[in-house]
């Protein structure tokens, strides 16, 4: 999936966090399947993986946290629409 930025209240909306770690990745589950964000600041996100496959969530995050420095200067100074 492309990744995009998105405000943090739009991604969460009213899907149970499933996680969220202090290296600023947030899961939450839609239904069946399994939104993975890194957060920019307190109210912006950056949607960049999406699995139904629930055991794959843990491997994905891992995979994320060495991107975070990565994926958070690719979108700085970029807004939410």
């Amino acid at each position: 999936m492309k990744p995009y930025i998105r405000k943090k209240s739009d991604f969460v909306g009213g899907n149970p966090i499933v996680d969220y770690n202090k290296a600023g990745i947030v899961t939450v589950r839609d239904g069946g399947k399994y939104n993975i964000a890194v957060e920019m600041d307190q109210d912006t996100v950056v949607w960049v993986e999406q699995t139904e496959d629930r055991r794959s969530v843990e491997d994905l995050v891992q995979g994320l946290t060495a991107r975070i420095p990565e994926i958070r200067e690719q979108f700085a100074g970029c807004r939410p629409d």
